[in-house]
């Protein structure tokens, strides 16, 4: 068997052995869930960080924000999963079963189909997310006082940014590397996200005023 036969069986198998997600939604769509689902729960957990170890009561008053309007966000994911078959749970569970040595084996070939291509992309991507948002709350654990704080706010600038980006370019068709460039989003989905975007912005807005009273304490 040549290389790219075995390559291909091997890929194959990885697939296969992948437990099923959502057999209707698309997994472009349900890349898109996820990353709203990972953005909220890093929020949320971020924010609890905030109001142990943060000493200033304006950073402490935004994390509680953060920590409510994420609580309300992630119920909003959460009830779109059900009404589309997507478990979240499920979802989040099967990044941690995603090895680098799959994704790589999916990274050599992208001849076997826009599946798999598609597949590639959104976990590798998602579980790149998901390593970042780990090494931030590791920093931010072992801060306090005045370091935690401008460290917390950095992050929530960086972070509302990026899912802003994100969540516009999905609604644009814009994702560099689109198998099916001419593909929209769903109609269920793209209400959800304009749902959640003003939200989002007014975070970062937040966040950004703050940033000049943590930089001078």
């Amino acid at each position: 068997m040549n290389y790219k036969r075995a390559l291909q069986a091997g890929m194959m198998a990885i697939l296969v052995a992948l437990p099923a997600l959502s057999q209707t939604t698309p997994v472009r769509e349900e890349r898109v869930v996820s990353f709203i689902h990972q953005t909220n729960l890093f929020e949320m957990q971020a924010a609890k960080l905030a109001l142990a170890n943060s000493s200033s009561g304006a950073v402490k008053s935004f994390a509680q924000q953060m920590l409510t309007d994420h609580q309300a966000a992630d119920a909003q994911v959460r009830n779109y999963g059900n009404a589309h078959g997507i478990d979240i749970d499920t979802l989040s569970t099967q990044l941690d079963q995603v090895s680098a040595d799959r994704l790589e084996l999916q990274r050599r070939d992208r001849e076997l189909g826009s599946a798999t291509g598609e597949w590639a992309w959104t976990w590798e991507n998602t579980l790149q997310k998901k390593n970042q948002d780990a090494s931030e709350i590791a920093k931010l654990s072992n801060l306090r006082g005045a370091a935690f704080d401008r460290e917390y706010v950095r992050a929530m600038i960086d972070g509302h940014q990026k899912a802003i980006d994100r969540l516009t370019n999905a609604e644009e068709n814009l994702r560099p590397g689109r198998v099916n460039p001419g593909e929209p989003i769903s109609a269920d989905l793209k209400a959800l996200i304009d749902n959640l975007l003003p939200t989002i912005q007014h975070h970062l807005d937040m966040a950004q005023a703050l940033q000049s009273k943590v930089a001078k304490a």
